[in-house]
């Protein structure tokens, strides 16, 4: 995963290495959370969370198939596969929300309640 801003338009600073099929990110005042995909290889996907500076890699939710959209507020991570997820911050209590979809939702999105 790489992080580029603004101020530095052609510099690219690689913040998470190792990998498989990086897919969305969602950040919060503290963490990076994103979806390692199947895509090129036979490990099952999983849902990671890092520290804002690319360390403290960390797998919350191993065991998934094709994960890709992820978005977080201020109590939960959601992420999408075929059925849309929900777990806390840190990985407990995974359940699902939505189930019956033939597609994997590319994006989530989350909005106050």
């Amino acid at each position: 995963m790489r992080l580029r801003t603004l101020a530095q338009e052609r510099v690219l600073t690689t913040l998470i290495t190792g990998v498989n099929a990086p897919q969305q990110i969602a950040v919060d005042s503290s963490n990076i959370y994103g979806a390692d995909d199947i895509l090129c290889c036979a490990d099952p996907g999983t849902i990671m969370r890092a520290n804002l500076d690319g360390t403290g890699v960390t797998t919350l939710i191993p065991g998934q198939g094709q994960p890709e959209g992820v978005a977080v507020d201020a109590s939960h991570l959601y992420w999408s596969d075929t059925s849309i997820f929900q777990a806390n911050l840190v990985g407990t209590n995974p359940h699902t929300l939505i189930t019956g979809l033939n597609f994997g939702p590319a994006g989530l999105a989350v909005g106050p309640q």
